[in-house]
């Protein structure tokens, strides 16, 4: 049995990976959870009179330019879904994934540091991140992977574990963008863009939130994905802590992933 690629799942990933070229919008009007409409004017970053594209690569370059951040991400549909926090760094970080199926939760626990990833979960959460069968993940139960940056799987892994990459894989919204309204967004102004994609692989319909005082960094990200002949999932990320201190502690021991491939044969 082959191991399907290691992925930590994103909001972009889950949405879909390949994009469009987006095109400015006119203002309008979304309602969103969490989030109060209000009729506002051009904050002081000046993002509220920007085109959609604009400020979604102003919110990338922000973000970018940040030494860490927090977010909390999750997508889903009927009682399936997961759920991602994480800590992200310049050049290392942490998430903790809760994987569910409505029977049975599984844990996941990725780490970046010193250009290693790792990763640590139990039986169900192991067979799902790796595609390992419950059988052949027990093993390794408790016990932490390590994958070195020579790795094929490495990139995909440790994308959303530094502020370089994840910036650009969960803050870059593919498709077409459309500015909305002026908004609070958790109690801060923000401008919304509403992000909107369909191919013959799916559809998605997102809105980000970003602040319009300060740096342009982004609050919120909801909306859902569907992927063809599957049903809708709900999805969202919401950022914070930027430019709180992520301390990572590499693991003192862990087994090579090439370990882990062999046994899927």
């Amino acid at each position: 049995m082959r191991a399907r690629p290691l992925l930590v799942i994103s909001t972009v990933a889950i949405a879909l990976t390949a994009g469009c070229g987006g095109s400015a919008g006119t203002t309008g009007t979304t309602s969103t959870t969490g989030t109060t409409r209000t009729a506002g004017s051009a904050g002081s970053n000046g993002l509220a009179s920007e085109s959609g594209d604009q400020i979604v690569a102003a919110a990338v370059a922000a973000t970018k330019a940040q030494s860490s951040f927090h977010f909390v991400e999750s997508a889903g549909s009927g009682t399936s879904g997961v759920t991602i926090v994480g800590d992200v760094g310049t050049s290392s970080g942490e998430q903790h994934i809760t994987v569910g199926n409505g029977s049975s939760n599984g844990h996941v626990t990725v780490l970046l540091s010193a250009k290693t990833a790792y990763f640590s979960g139990d039986a169900v959460g192991l067979e799902g991140f790796t595609g390992l069968t419950v059988k052949l993940a027990t093993p390794l139960v408790g016990k932490w992977i390590s994958v070195p940056s020579t790795s094929p799987s490495f990139a995909s892994l440790a994308a959303s574990l530094a502020v370089p990459t994840a910036a650009a894989q969960l803050v870059k919204l593919g498709g077409t963008l459309t500015r909305g309204g002026a908004s609070k967004t958790f109690g801060r102004p923000s401008i919304a863009v509403k992000a909107t994609q369909s191919s013959s692989s799916g559809s998605l319909s997102l809105t980000m939130y970003v602040s319009t005082a300060g740096a342009a960094l982004p609050i919120l990200v909801e909306g859902t994905t569907q992927v063809k002949g599957s049903a809708a999932r709900s999805v969202s990320a919401r950022f914070s802590g930027w430019g709180e201190a992520v301390r990572v502690v590499a693991p003192k021991s862990a087994v090579p992933i090439t370990s882990v491939k062999s046994l899927a044969g």
